[in-house]
C-alpha cells in the first residue's frame, strides 16, 4: 500500500511537470504576438502624426500663399490709388494755373489801350527839350517824371503777373508775333526785320493777348 502511494505522488509529480511546461510553452508565442502588436501600433501612431504634420505644413503655405496674394493685390491697389491722386493733383494744379492765367490776360486785355497811352506819352516826351531853368520847365519835368514813374510800375505789375511785350523794332519778324502793316524793301538784308512798331504786342505765358503792329524790311 506504501508503495503504492508513493508511485501515485510520483506520477502526478510528473504530469505536474509536464503541464507546466506545456503551459509555458502555450504562453510564450501570446507574448511575442502582444510585443509585436505594440510595435506596430506604435508605428501607425507615428504615421499618423507625419500626416497630420504634412497636412498642417501644407495648409499653412496655403493661408501663406493667400496672404500674400492679398498683400499683392492691396500694394497694387495702393500705388493706383496714389497715382490717381497725383494725376488729379497734376490735373487740378493746371487747370487752377489756366483759370488764373485767363482772368489775369481778360483784365490785361483791358488795360492794353491805357498801356498804349503811356507809351504814346513816354514817346512824346522823350522828344522834348526842356529849359529846366525856369519855373515852368521845372513843373513840366515833373509830371515827365511821374509820367515815368507810372510807366516802370505799371510794366513792372504786369510783369510780375507774367504779362510781357512781345519782341519788336529790331527782330526778326515773326508773323506769330507781329502784324505788317507796311513793308520796306533793303537789299542788306538776309531776312524779314521789324524797322518800325506802330503798336507794341504783348502776351502772357505763351498766349498772345495782341499782336504787335509793325512796318517790316525785307531783302526783295
Amino acid at each position: 500500500m506504501e508503495f503504492t502511494a508513493r508511485l501515485n505522488r510520483v506520477l502526478m509529480s510528473s504530469e505536474s511537470s509536464s503541464g507546466g511546461e506545456s503551459d509555458t510553452n502555450s504562453t510564450t508565442p501570446s507574448t511575442q504576438e502582444g510585443s509585436s502588436g505594440e510595435s506596430v501600433h506604435g508605428n501607425a501612431e507615428v504615421l499618423s502624426e507625419s500626416a497630420a504634420s504634412a497636412e498642417m505644413i501644407t495648409s499653412l503655405q496655403s493661408q501663406v500663399a493667400e496672404i500674400t496674394s492679398k498683400y499683392s493685390e492691396a500694394n497694387d491697389k495702393m500705388y493706383r490709388i496714389a497715382a490717381d491722386f497725383e494725376n488729379s493733383r497734376k490735373r487740378w494744379e493746371k487747370e487752377k494755373g489756366d483759370l488764373k492765367s485767363y482772368c489775369i490776360s481778360e483784365f490785361a486785355r483791358d488795360l492794353l489801350p491805357v498801356i498804349d497811352s503811356f507809351d504814346k506819352a513816354m514817346t512824346v516826351i522823350e522828344q522834348l527839350t526842356l529849359n529846366v531853368d525856369t519855373e515852368e520847365g521845372k513843373q513840366v519835368a515833373s509830371i515827365v517824371e511821374g509820367v515815368q514813374l507810372v510807366s516802370k510800375v505799371m510794366a513792372d505789375t504786369l510783369k510780375k503777373h507774367g504779362v510781357e511785350k512781345l519782341p519788336g523794332k529790331g527782330e526778326p519778324f515773326n508773323p506769330n508775333f507781329h502784324n505788317a502793316i507796311a513793308k520796306t524793301v533793303d537789299a542788306t538784308l538776309q531776312q524779314e526785320v521789324v524797322v518800325d512798331e506802330f503798336v507794341s504786342g504783348y502776351r502772357i505765358g505763351e498766349r498772345i493777348l495782341r499782336t504787335a503792329m509793325v512796318r517790316v524790311a525785307s531783302p526783295d
